[in-house]
């Protein structure tokens, strides 16, 4: 697992970089705001995670950073990713720094 910052995700969605953001958090959340993105909230991984490609990058948010960091954690122990990020911050230091059109 590796840290990602939101620039560094600004810069791989600027790039059309091939990866798959997956956003963890709850419906509710989500529909406030979000990124072009894989939404499956936290409580629903384990039953959905094979709808996910294990072989191709994964980058992890949630609002903080927090439920990302155990979903990829998750991911990696029971289900083999092997290129997983956790966008540190979240949508919240992403709609602070990069976007502020996003409500968060």
């Amino acid at each position: 697992m590796k840290d990602i910052t939101v620039q560094e995700l600004a810069s791989a969605l600027k790039e059309n970089k091939s990866f798959t953001l997956l956003d963890v958090r709850e419906n509710y959340e989500y529909k406030i705001g979000h990124l072009q993105c894989v939404h499956i909230p936290m409580d629903e991984i384990q039953a959905r995670a094979t709808e996910l490609d294990c072989e191709k990058e994964t980058y992890v948010m949630c609002k903080t950073g927090k439920r990302a960091a155990a979903v990829a954690n998750f991911l990696c122990t029971n289900f083999n990713f092997t290129n997983i990020g956790i966008v540190i911050g979240g949508v919240e230091a992403y709609a602070n720094e990069i976007d502020q059109s996003i409500e968060v």
